[in-house]
């Protein structure tokens, strides 16, 4: 009988494996059994020993996979809880679903040539490797800090934004993707900031083949419909232009849709951050080309905070780990889970599926407690309706505390918060009483295609961040008292059938972008009055200046004109007690704020931030000028600039031989600047005022085909053709002619060339 003791045991061993169990009544882990897939069970040491076991002690319980950030390994629970690792559970492996060519299996990730789909997940639960992107799959990431090539991040700081073409991962499900990235990220690296403290921003076109990294490309990652304005010059050619949304900063510097770079240029921002605290967010501009663009993946965080925020050692709010940015887009996929957009603007575009910081549906792990997430809508058109919600429905209560350009007043409760393209919400949630539970960012909106889950929150049976927060008297910019207003200024809304690019253009007071009429005096308060005529709410955002949302109206459109057709409506609750930057605009009403126009002159834009609307004309010009004219004819004084008094002050190109770029719009060519009109050969890049097809892109110089943005005497700045001669008011004191524009050399770089031509090795790149 003891003879057969092994033989039984062995036959109990093997059938409780086959039937998922893994264990005998007492004694502790037996390792390296013979025959025993798992290698462990639980038996008694006598059994264990009569095996030929490895008897680890009564009581043990047997290793599994422990998964950390970047491995996998088999371990005790205790070791690998006291190393931070995810336990997951006695006699579990590494092995997970491996999918090549569509085929699964299952092995470890290090043995995995294709897509490994995480510990845990095997094939039964796939059937097939699938075409489309798996929910919940891939880890929620925070976007990464900026880092300076000069001065310190939060500080007087230099950096430099490369666009480049890389290979993206949407989903562990997907093949990478063609896509562009800020230096090579998706979303690109977050600006950190600090009032009052200067950023400056080298912006580099350095997009390039990616079979053939040495050659810049010479089209668009899109199809581009060469009809629309810029497009209708330029052709399909990849032209970027770099917009802080929501920057207090010179005209120049504020992302204006025609100061465009291609590949091989850079153009230098310069951000003073003279404003109140705000998370903002940086994207593309070019015109014609902001839809494709920023859906190629150009975009980005700025958290311009104040100097109580950046210095304080106790957190007013969650902070650190417990601050998540979300970075919202969606995106449509072809068969082989490519992005795809429509060949022509589709008005009414929207993605099939959901991406949060460059991953569609992500997760992650919350500890049980507050955390502050920055609610930023990066898409293109489509409006969310976010809520936080348990796996049954519950909805989970949050405050919101800030909105665009400031803290409320007193934070915000609410269940649900709409949020349209370019709005930023700050809201704190808590967690706490959610422990082993699993949390979603939810939205309810119904554009089509619908999506509704956008991450998964996991929460932890361990505790966060559970210190009050401040829910009232937060630190905000006084608010504008209506009568201090010297001027209502009326913004209609609507759609055309007078475009030639397709059915119809939209327009705002029935006018084009290059019309410039709309001048307004510095200093001056004026309340701006959006009147919608279009079917549909419209977003709208107006540069240099943050504003107080004051009421609306419903309203009856006769031809051009509207009136007045109803009670007065009062704004949204989440709109109120604070400084925006963007407004929704129903269709129907008139939407009324109120702004104060200081610090700088120029031309500046304002337009819908739905990106399909503004590359079909939803954008104005409107001119911040000073306004003292003294109207002498003779000389260009203090209080006097180009835009507000033209009889004193001239207005002038902002071309000048020498900047590098030939800007043949302006009446450059070989003939009157032959240092930026020629290329690497010696030939003329100009014939007949236009730049030749072959100069354009691929490092050469030769770019500027419309005539550039003019250049203001009186603005204070000296630049372009301005001398003390002919403007003296800017150039008696200094004489810089700094263009913010660079060009490369017209050589092709080498890998260890930089799109500035410098050749300091701090440089090299």
């Amino acid at each position: 009988m003891k003879a057969l003791l092994p033989v039984v045991l062995a036959v109990c061993i093997a059938l409780a494996s086959v039937h998922g169990v893994a264990a005998l009544p007492g004694g502790g882990a037996c390792l390296e059994l013979p025959g025993l897939p798992e290698g462990c069970s639980i038996l008694p040491e006598f059994v264990c020993m009569s095996l030929g076991g490895d008897f680890q002690g009564d009581g043990t319980t047997c290793p599994g996979a422990c998964v950390t950030d970047s491995s996998c390994s088999v371990e005790t629970e205790a070791d690998c809880v006291g190393a931070g690792g995810n336990y997951q559970g006695d006699s579990s492996t590494c092995d997970g679903a491996c999918c090549i060519d569509f085929v699964c299996t299952e092995v470890p990730e290090v043995a995995c040539d294709g897509i490994f789909f995480g510990v845990g997940f095997f094939c039964d639960g796939l059937s097939v490797c699938p075409r489309e992107p798996v929910p919940w799959v891939d880890d929620l990431t925070v976007p990464s800090t900026a880092v300076p090539r000069y001065g310190e991040a939060g500080g007087n700081a230099r950096y430099e934004f490369r666009v480049l073409s890389i290979l993206h991962s949407l989903n562990r499900a997907l093949s990478p993707v063609p896509m562009w990235g800020v230096n090579g990220e998706i979303p690109g690296p977050t600006i950190e900031a600090t009032q009052g403290q200067l950023v400056t921003v080298d912006f580099v076109n350095d997009l390039r083949r990616l079979d053939a990294p040495e050659e810049y490309i010479t089209s668009h990652l899109h199809t581009v419909m060469e009809c629309v304005k810029g497009p209708d010059t330029y052709g399909d050619a990849a032209r970027l232009s770099l917009r802080v949304h929501g920057i207090h900063a010179r005209a120049e510097y504020s992302g204006h849709p025609s100061r465009t770079i291609l590949p091989g240029q850079t153009y230098t921002y310069k951000f003073p951050n003279q404003q109140p605290a705000a998370t903002m967010w940086y994207h593309d501009a070019a015109q014609g080309l902001t839809r494709l663009n920023n859906y190629a993946g150009i975009g980005g965080f700025y958290h311009l905070m104040s100097a109580e925020e950046r210095y304080s050692n106790v957190p007013q709010f969650p902070s650190g780990e417990y601050y998540i940015p979300l970075f919202i887009s969606d995106v449509a996929l072809d068969e082989q889970g490519v992005p795809d957009y429509p060949d022509e603007i589709a008005y009414a575009f929207a993605g099939e599926f959901p991406v949060v910081n460059g991953k569609i549906w992500p997760k992650t792990e919350l500890k049980a407690g507050k955390y502050r997430f920055t609610l930023l809508n990066a898409a293109g058109k489509r409006p969310l309706a976010l809520s936080f919600r348990l796996e049954g429905g519950d909805v989970i209560p949050f405050h919101a505390i800030a909105a665009d350009q400031s803290y409320y007043s007193e934070a915000v409760l609410l269940e649900e918060l709409i949020v349209y393209p370019s709005e930023r919400y700050d809201v704190v949630v808590d967690f706490f009483h959610h422990r082993n539970r699993d949390v979603f960012l939810v939205n309810s909106d119904a554009t089509t295609p619908r999506i509704s889950r956008l991450v998964r929150f996991s929460i932890e049976d361990r505790s966060g961040f559970t210190a009050a927060f401040e829910k009232d008297g937060l630190p905000q910019p006084p608010f504008i008292d209506e009568l201090l207003s010297v001027r209502n200024r009326t913004w209609v809304l609507d759609e055309t059938s007078s475009g030639s690019c397709g059915a119809s253009e939209f327009s705002i007071n029935y006018q084009s972008f290059d019309e410039v009429e709309d001048v307004v005096c510095i200093g001056d308060v004026e309340v701006w009055e959006f009147a919608n005529a279009f079917g549909a709410v419209i977003p709208m955002h107006a540069h240099l200046v943050q504003f107080q949302v004051l009421e609306r109206f419903p309203v009856q459109f006769t031809d051009e004109t509207f009136e007045i057709d109803g009670a007065r409506l009062d704004a949204e609750p989440w709109e109120r007690g604070v400084w925006k930057d963007t407004v929704a605009c129903p269709p129907g009403q008139v939407t009324r704020v109120i702004a104060r126009f200081e610090d700088f002159t120029g031309p500046f834009v304002v337009d819908s931030p739905v990106m399909e609307y503004r590359d079909k004309d939803m954008k104005r010009q409107f001119v911040v000028a000073k306004c003292d004219c003294d109207n002498d004819g003779v000389s260009c004084d203090n209080t006097e600039d180009a835009w507000g008094c033209p009889s004193d002050c001239a207005l002038t190109s902002s071309a000048f031989c020498g900047d590098g770029i030939c800007q043949a719009g302006d009446g450059e060519t070989c003939g009157t600047c032959a240092r930026d009109c020629r290329n690497k050969e010696g030939s003329c890049c100009v014939s007949g005022g236009l730049c030749e097809a072959e100069c354009i892109g691929g490092g050469f110089a030769c770019t500027e085909v419309a005539a550039p943005v003019n250049v203001a005497c009186g603005d204070g700045l000296c630049e372009a053709r301005e001398t003390a001669a002919t403007c003296a008011v800017d150039c008696s004191a200094v004489s810089t002619n700094a263009s913010p524009y660079k060009s490369n050399p017209a050589q092709l770089p080498t890998p260890c060339h930089n799109v500035h031509g410098h050749t300091e090795s701090h440089h090299c790149v």
